[in-house]
């Protein structure tokens, strides 16, 4: 009947008592399911739900940001070893960051002092460093290398003018073949940084904090430069390459069974530096390595490997066997003591002799301004220095098990210069990279509530996902810690929480202008890939 009624009624009212029809605007009111937009489509949740989800995700975000995000590193209370050197190193550091311990020994005329401050281990507490404490050594290593191409030229197994090939067979007719011992001590050999095969592979360990040097044996790394460009003109330019290739021609020249065989019987051996060892293997590393940290408080991977041996991929050390190796090089009495000499200009304000640097000191702030002859180094979670003042008959030498910088405290050792804001190094480029994952997820999620479209948001979230791995990687982590990271995750990921729930309600590309979308959408992936590489 009411149907029939219905049916009558000259104006198609429909009678008050009348069912509502399921696809009426009011029943998807009352029943809260979406509704359909004019086109169809249905509409997502209402507004107040968004944006509560948005709270929770961006307070979530936050949290996660302060337990598991980058933490700041900071050198603790903790100290070992001579208390007046010890007071010196807090106050050189102050209150930078970036450290988690540093161990230092100061070579004079009277003899050699050291001190230890901060705390080893992982957790929040733990000892002081002593000068027993092994730490990975990094480049310092090629001073090493120098020392024993020097002595090498002094025994007459080499000359400074050798082509590389007279000594690796390998690379005969290859551009690497060509340059001399000489240039690869100068690194001004035109030699890459890396072989490029390995420029490559190692990206996905650099990024991890896992050991890139594994995989690369001798004759992997010698295959890798019969590819390597050459290029002379480019002027010098600092490589590992060529270091590993000259370490790599000496033990050849000498007969020697490896690198680390020839580095025992000629450097290590006669200096006495006992706890001093390269680990060619993953089973060769000392057990008892104090862990190293990347800036953002994760820590690394053990580093070994033979083919980059020379270079300091694999070199594990302690402060008195380092101390040992700068008093021998002070009173004349280390192998190959000419390497310290300079022979070529290496940089404005610095000369280089065989792999050693000497630089004049240049600091307001110092009492005196010293020619001092050094070389740093830094694997993936540690930084060291070696400095010699010859003129005075002084050294200081630093490990950290960090990658913040150790040379500013060495200098500071030296002259009474100021530490400059180690904490604040590159800190402008560091904040930009904040800010920049910061504005890329407020865009991102400020497109997740107005787009009809689920690309333009996927493109955005694909921006800030850039900028998070950017920030992760190379934040400003010595001044502040995970809840700045958590600030910048929260916009993306409330973006992601109220995309999915739009999705419903949203198309997959806009009406108008999609290839724009498409062509925004290769753009960010481009950035993205980038992101990968740069860090």
């Amino acid at each position: 009947m009411t149907h029939e009624r219905q049916q009558q009624n000259p104006a198609g009212a429909q009678s008050q008592s009348q069912p509502l029809p399921p696809t009426s605007p009011a029943m998807g009111a009352a029943t809260g399911a979406p509704a359909p937009g004019g086109d169809g489509t249905p509409r997502g949740p209402a507004k107040r739900i968004l944006l509560i989800a948005a709270l929770v995700a961006g307070v979530v975000a936050v949290v996660l940001g302060m337990l598991v995000g980058p933490q700041r590193q900071a050198l603790g209370t903790q100290t070992s070893g001579d208390e007046a050197l010890a007071a010196r190193v807090v106050d050189a550091v102050g209150g930078h960051g970036g450290f988690r311990s540093v161990v230092v020994a100061e070579v004079t005329p009277e003899g050699t002092t050291w001190a230890g401050v901060g705390k080893t281990g992982e957790g929040r507490d733990g000892p002081a460093p002593t000068d027993e404490t092994l730490y990975e050594l990094g480049s310092v290593t090629k001073t090493f290398t120098a020392s024993l191409f020097a002595d090498a030229i002094d025994r007459g197994e080499v000359t400074a003018e050798d082509p590389l090939s007279a000594h690796i067979p390998e690379l005969e007719g290859t551009p690497a073949g060509e340059v001399t011992l000489a240039s690869l001590a100068q690194h001004s050999s035109g030699l890459p940084r890396l072989g490029p095969t390995f420029a490559v592979e190692s990206l996905a360990a650099s990024l991890s904090g896992g050991n890139p040097y594994g995989p690369q044996t001798t004759e992997v790394m010698i295959q890798d430069a019969a590819a390597a460009p050459v290029d002379p003109a480019q002027g010098p330019v600092y490589s590992n390459l060529g270091v590993a290739l000259l370490g790599t021609a000496l033990t050849n020249a000498a007969g020697a069974d490896s690198y680390p065989a020839l580095l025992e019987q000629w450097v290590l051996g006669p200096v006495g530096m006992e706890s001093t060892s390269i680990a060619t293997t993953e089973a060769e590393v000392p057990a008892d390595t104090t862990p190293g940290f990347l800036t953002n408080g994760i820590p690394t991977d053990d580093w070994w490997g033979e083919g980059y041996a020379p270079t300091g991929s694999s070199t594990t050390t302690t402060v008195a066997d380092l101390a040992a190796w700068a008093s021998a090089n002070l009173d004349g009495t280390a192998p190959g003591v000419a390497s310290l000499e300079p022979t070529a200009q290496f940089a404005e304000g610095s000369e280089i002799g065989w792999i050693w640097q000497t630089t004049q000191v240049t600091n307001p702030t110092a009492t005196s301004n010293p020619s001092l002859t050094w070389h740093s180094g830094g694997t993936g979670g540690f930084a060291s220095v070696v400095m010699l003042d010859r003129e005075a008959d002084r050294a200081v030498v630093v490990l950290g098990n960090t990658q913040q910088i150790v040379d500013p405290i060495a200098v500071s050792l030296l002259t009474e210069a100021e530490v400059p804001d180690l904490g604040a190094q590159g800190s402008l480029l560091l904040w930009v990279t904040f800010g920049f994952a910061l504005i890329a997820s407020g865009l991102a999620l400020l497109f997740a509530f107005r787009s009809k479209a689920a690309l333009p948001i996927v493109n955005w979230l694909l921006l800030a996902a850039s900028g998070l791995v950017s920030l992760w990687f190379a934040g400003p982590w010595a001044a502040v810690g995970g809840w700045a990271f958590g600030l910048a995750l929260a916009p993306a990921l409330a973006a992601v929480v109220v995309g999915v729930l739009r999705s419903p309600a949203l198309r997959f590309q806009p009406k108008r202008w999609a290839w724009l979308s498409w062509v925004g959408l290769a753009i960010v992936l481009v950035i993205l890939v980038a992101t990968l590489l740069v860090v």
